[in-house]
Formats: structure tokens, C-alpha cells, sequence
């Protein structure tokens, strides 16, 4: 739906105002919304807000990534064991949430304006750099590619988990030595 929501735009060019195209924007953006919706009232929300908690939630790890970079951005990384979501994946979710809430606002204005849109065009080349940033890395760099499988079904394999997630793992693993009804998705 992101896709055909991009196209349409793009496709409307300057005559944006009425027509199928506008029809298939509209509607593409509507079925967005009604899916990040039924997502959540249909979904296990428990683990939609847990997993969203610790998504835009910084923590002790993610603050020492900061300074390290702060002071030396060019040095590589020293290893942190990150919990279910690392600083660059919540750095993506909080510039992707701004950028969308960008082009929603200046698409709404620019609907408003019939057409007029001014910042709508720059907030969905940000956004769409954005989507591109995240698509590389989920499909194309091959240390992380193995999240895909983990985004689309739900798992990922151990050896990368405890690589990537060290965190995350260990609270697994202690859940389970516990005998704790443990969602995987929530920690």
C-alpha cells in the first residue's frame, strides 16, 4: 500500500486536483490507516505496545552508543548487547514516524490547498529516502538480512540473535530456565 501510495502521488504530477489517480492515492493511504487499525484492535496488543515501547523508548545502551559516536563518529562501534531493538533501528522508527507524520500533515494541507501542496513533495522524498535506508538494510546488507525473516515470520536463528541481540536472547533464555510464560515479541 506504501508503494501504490508513492506511485499515485508521483503519477498525479501537477493534476492532482480530481481523477482515478487521486481515487487509488486517497484510497491507498486510507487502507494504510485501516490497516495499522485493524492491526491493533484485531492484534495482540500487549505485544504491539511492548514492542513499540521499547522501540521509541531510549535506554542505557542506546545513550552510550550516542556518546561514543558524539565524541568519535567515524571510529567503528565498540559491541553492545542490544535488547530487541538496537539505536539504529529505534534512530530509523523515530525519523520514519516524523517523516510520515510530515507527509500526512502536508498532504492534508496540500489536499486542502487543492493541490498546493509546497513541503508535501520534500517530505515524501525524506520519507521515501527513509524506506530505502530500511529496505537496504532488511534486504540488501547481508549482516542484517537475516531480520527480513525475522520481520515477516516472526523468528530469527539463534547464532544471529546472539550476535545482533545478546540482550534479548539472555532475557529468553532466562524465562525459559524460569519455566515464565515468556512472549518473545516483548522483550
Amino acid at each position: 500500500m506504501v508503494t501504490l501510495a508513492l506511485l499515485t502521488g508521483l503519477g498525479m504530477g501537477d493534476e492532482s486536483g480530481s481523477g482515478p489517480m487521486l481515487v487509488a492515492h486517497v484510497g491507498s493511504v486510507v487502507l494504510i490507516g485501516t490497516g495499522l487499525v485493524a492491526a491493533f484492535v484485531f492484534g495482540d496488543r500487549a505485544a504491539l505496545l511492548s514492542s513499540s515501547r521499547r522501540l521509541f523508548t531510549p535506554d542505557r545502551r542506546d545513550i552510550a552508543w550516542l556518546r561514543e559516536h558524539a565524541r568519535n563518529p567515524l571510529a567503528a562501534s565498540s559491541r553492545h548487547d542490544w535488547g530487541l531493538f538496537n539505536t539504529g533501528q529505534k534512530m530509523l522508527a523515530w525519523m520514519l514516524t516524523a517523516s510520515m507524520a510530515a507527509v500526512i500533515g502536508t498532504g492534508i494541507q496540500s489536499w486542502l490547498a487543492g493541490g498546493e501542496g509546497g513541503l508535501h513533495g520534500a517530505a515524501v522524498v525524506l520519507c521515501a529516502a527513509l524506506l530505502g535506508a530500511h529496505i537496504f538494510m532488511a534486504v540488501i546488507n547481508p549482516s542484517t538480512r537475516p531480520a527480513l525473516h525475522g520481520m515477516v515470520f516472526g523468528r530469527v536463528r539463534r547464532p544471529w540473535a546472539a550476535k545482533h541481540h545478546a540482550a534479548w536472547l539472555a532475557a529468553i533464555d532466562q524465562a525459559d530456565s524460569e519455566g515464565t510464560n515468556f512472549d518473545r515479541s516483548q522483550h
